[in-house]
């Protein structure tokens, strides 16, 4: 079988697969089912006759490329998607409380948010027996991956719903902003510190590089004048988009950082850029159409789970992470005092949500020895079925009955509003 011929099969079953899925979900009514849910279940389960083969016709390198590729398209639209406009005091009209109250979001997102990293550090020093060496950067690490969230996933949640522009919806998202600045910030720092035979001016001309282009396009307003020039010259901007993604991408992995980072700055920079939506919309639907899928589908085939449950021990390992990833967010009950219990609980299941965060600290774990694979796998499975247990419980049930309708009327309210 030709080479060429060959780097076309991943792709080609792998889209299948996520239209198929999409198909299921369509003909069937499964609204309440998230797309994404049902592409990581497929990798699940193809997951061992797929690794099989590709690793049988020798393309364990073309599905990696794939891989990594995918998951830097979607954190570049989770670094487009943060909004640092929510940070700011808005008046809460609660439609479960007799009386209005004041929020200051930001405020009160990264109280909840230190709370919360202070709970996962507890609950990783609990655990911490299951580390093979170096528990104190094990709990480090651990820490940041228990305190994140998955932004890029949250956030489209709280549209579809529409809740993104409710208190309670802005809260969240900004929480989930948060999380997973720092936490992938966090996991750049780690992987520089521990990678120590990288050059250390390409981590500074990282720095310099960023921090440049981010002054420049914001003062400059850099994507407009691009917008201007591009006319008459199709799909120029969105070149334009992709070469600074990819570039960035390349250099945050050069550096030693994982190349997420360099993929979730390049989209704050386009955000800020200020591109013209038609350009973003087109882009963004082509890595909602292909990228997307390929990436959740990929995600569950990185775990076998005939091998992985055929020991016993695994499973507890996975009922520990699954109930960790949600008792730490535990000070999202905070916001008790002003939103029902029927709000809030479905509310901080959401914000549970993470699996980009444990798939790069598995990476980051198991290759400097902190734990072997049978963590690693378990605290990814446990992600994902947070993931997917967690959106499908938020999508039904948040919030309760007419609790919905209000919210979205609220929602309209504010956006006309401001």
């Amino acid at each position: 079988m030709e080479h060429v011929t060959q780097f076309f099969i991943p792709i080609i079953i792998l889209l299948a697969l996520a239209s198929a899925s999409s198909i299921v979900i369509s003909v069937f009514k499964l609204k309440f089912l998230p797309t994404f849910a049902t592409e990581i279940l497929i990798g699940l389960l193809i997951a061992h006759w797929f690794n099989a083969d590709m690793t049988q016709w020798g393309m364990e390198g073309v599905v990696e490329g794939i891989y990594v590729l995918s998951l830097s398209m979607m954190m570049f639209l989770s670094g487009y998607d943060v909004d640092f406009d929510v940070f700011k005091e808005v008046k809460a009209v609660d439609a479960e409380k007799k009386s209005p109250g004041r929020i200051n979001i930001f405020r009160t997102s990264i109280f909840i948010f230190a709370l919360t990293i202070l709970s996962s550090a507890i609950v990783a020093v609990v655990i911490n027996k299951f580390f093979a060496n170096d528990k104190f950067l094990g709990v480090i690490l651990l820490t940041f991956v228990f305190g994140s969230t998955f932004a890029a996933m949250v956030v489209p949640i709280l549209h579809n719903e529409g809740l993104a522009e409710t208190v309670i919806g802005r809260i969240i998202s900004t929480i989930a902003n948060l999380s997973e600045i720092v936490s992938i910030g966090f996991l750049t720092i780690l992987m520089i510190i521990l990678e120590v035979n990288r050059e250390y001016v390409v981590i500074f001309l990282l720095l310099v590089i960023f921090l440049v282009l981010y002054r420049l396009i914001r003062r400059f307003k850099l994507g407009k004048i691009v917008d201007k020039v591009a006319e008459g010259i199709d799909h120029l901007a969105t070149r334009i988009i992709i070469v600074v993604v990819l570039f960035l991408v390349f250099l945050s992995d050069y550096a030693g950082g994982e190349y997420i980072l360099g993929a979730f700055f390049a989209g704050m920079l386009v955000r800020h850029a200020q591109f013209s939506p038609k350009v973003v919309e087109s882009l963004a639907r082509i890595i909602y159409g292909i990228f997307v899928p390929l990436f959740f589908i990929l995600a569950g085939t990185r775990i076998d789970i005939l091998a992985f449950f055929s020991e016993a021990t695994n499973l507890w390992l996975v009922l520990i992470f699954f109930f960790a990833y949600i008792v730490v967010e535990v000070p999202v009950f905070l916001l008790l005092k002003w939103y029902n219990l029927n709000t809030v609980l479905p509310s901080m299941i959401l914000i549970s949500c993470t699996v980009i965060v444990p798939i790069a600290a598995s990476h980051i774990g198991l290759k400097h020895g902190l734990f072997d694979t049978a963590f690693a796998e378990a605290m990814t499975l446990a992600s994902i079925l947070v993931c997917v247990l967690g959106t499908i419980i938020f999508t039904i049930e948040f919030p309760f009955g007419h609790f919905k309708k209000k919210y979205q009327e609220q929602g309209t309210s504010n956006a006309q509003n401001p």
